[in-house]
């Protein structure tokens, strides 16, 4: 079987960690598996796939919205069996490229939301595209729920795969912890929430440190906010990280500040360090924390900041989250989601 990935570039997200995790295990289990980008990023996600000895294709083209994607994936597609998309523009692309092609087509729904859902004219399109696939697989049911309101569609082609986390890895990482230090790794994305976050530290201890690790639009507009609340000496805005996992492993407290979201994987990776992790009540990362975590409602910073005294202020409290959030992180092992991916892929293939 040979399988080909496509997304528009592996930089810093979840969908792109996710990927770096999974390639390694599928070839582990006897896929032949490669990855087709159209930007070329030195990063550790890319650098894990290579040392994995995976091949990244690159189309070296800045334009992620050119209507010559299609001809020049085309002509790629035609080595492989299964054509794997994730996320906007490709999931179009792949659509489009594949015409007249003898492959199977799988498609994996990272979010509960997007922008092209607010534009009523998008559903026809969006039907269209979506129908050319064999297989729409969702990272959580409040994903293929959301998805298949909107497509208006209900059929055996829909099926949810939960997003997982490498365990092993983060039960080997072992480092100093920070007293009083807050992490939140998102890209600074309309979907994320930073400025809640940073409107909260306002409130509590003012020895409490955070770091944001990602990039993005939104990131200039957090650093004035940060100013503005006055806090901006006890905010650090870190970037594009490599060392996330030990930057993860050596904070105290987690936080995942979303508009929407799909799953949460990185709120897993937290809760796989044993941190206790604080989340927005939105559907998706919900269900992922909620009973083990803490949630706050979406935007509300001074219940955010509540949250996170209570951590703060009993170390009894903290122990009793942290074990509940490590205990939640084993239901989400990564190996148990690749097996499902190969079961869908083989599925396919034995037509």
């Amino acid at each position: 079987m040979k399988l080909l990935h496509v997304i528009s570039s592996l930089e810093i997200g979840g969908a792109q960690r996710l990927l770096s995790d999974l390639l390694p295990l599928q070839k582990q289990q006897g896929i032949e598996v490669a990855i087709l980008v159209n930007i070329d990023i030195e990063n550790a996600f890319t650098k894990k796939i290579k040392e994995a000895g995976i091949e990244i294709i690159c189309l070296d083209d800045l334009n992620l919205y050119s209507v010559r994607n299609i001809f020049r994936m085309r002509k790629i597609f035609k080595g492989y069996d299964i054509i794997h998309a994730h996320l906007f523009p490709a999931i179009y692309w792949v659509a489009c490229a594949s015409v007249g092609l003898n492959l199977k087509l799988v498609y994996t729904e990272h979010s509960t939301s997007n922008r092209r859902r607010g534009k009523f004219y998008f559903r026809p399109v969006e039907k269209l595209i979506y129908h050319r696939y064999d297989k729409i697989i969702s990272i959580s049911k409040q994903t293929q729920d959301a998805l298949q309101q909107w497509l208006q569609a209900t059929d055996e082609k829909f099926v949810v795969i939960n997003n997982g986390v490498d365990m092993r890895h983060f039960s080997l990482i072992h480092r100093p912890i920070t007293p009083k230090s807050l992490i939140m790794v998102s890209r600074f994305t309309a979907s994320k929430d930073q400025e809640t976050v940073i409107r909260a530290m306002q409130y509590i201890d003012k020895e409490a440190t955070l770091r944001f690790v990602g990039d993005g639009d939104n990131l200039e507009h957090c650093k004035q906010v940060a100013k503005e609340c006055r806090v901006e000496d006890r905010v650090k805005f870190l970037g594009t990280r490599s060392d996330v996992a030990d930057l993860i492993a050596e904070s105290y407290i987690g936080i995942q500040s979303s508009n929407w979201e799909g799953f949460g994987l990185t709120a897993v990776e937290m809760m796989a360090c044993g941190k206790p992790v604080i989340a927005t009540d939105v559907d998706g990362l919900k269900q992922v924390v909620e009973g083990a975590g803490l949630i706050f409602h979406r935007g509300d910073s001074k219940e955010l900041a509540t949250n996170i005294f209570r951590l703060l202020d009993c170390r009894d409290y903290y122990d009793s989250v942290s074990k509940k959030c490590k205990d939640r992180s084993l239901l989400y092992d990564i190996s148990a989601m690749a097996d499902r991916y190969r079961n869908v892929y083989y599925e396919l293939t034995k037509d």
